[in-house]
């Protein structure tokens, strides 16, 4: 279930969507007219999957706002 949820979430945050990245909440819950990939797991599990990604270097997390963004980190 977890490389799924971590497979889901990089998909959610490469979607031309995410661009800007992506709060927590919109990673789970989407809005009628998004089309982006929903993670299909619970907040626990998101937020897990979303430390490890960041351990991995393959998205960052921005806290300078509100709520923090994920954006995944592009390669050069």
């Amino acid at each position: 279930m977890k490389a799924e949820t971590k497979a889901q979430i990089l998909e959610a945050l490469g979607h031309a969507e995410a661009a800007e990245g992506l709060y927590f909440r919109n990673l789970w819950h989407l809005h009628e007219e998004d089309e982006r990939t929903q993670v299909l797991a619970d907040e626990v599990e998101i937020l897990d999957v979303l430390k490890e990604l960041i351990a991995e270097g393959r998205i960052s997390m921005d806290e300078s706002g509100k709520e923090v963004i994920f954006k995944l980190v592009r390669e050069p």
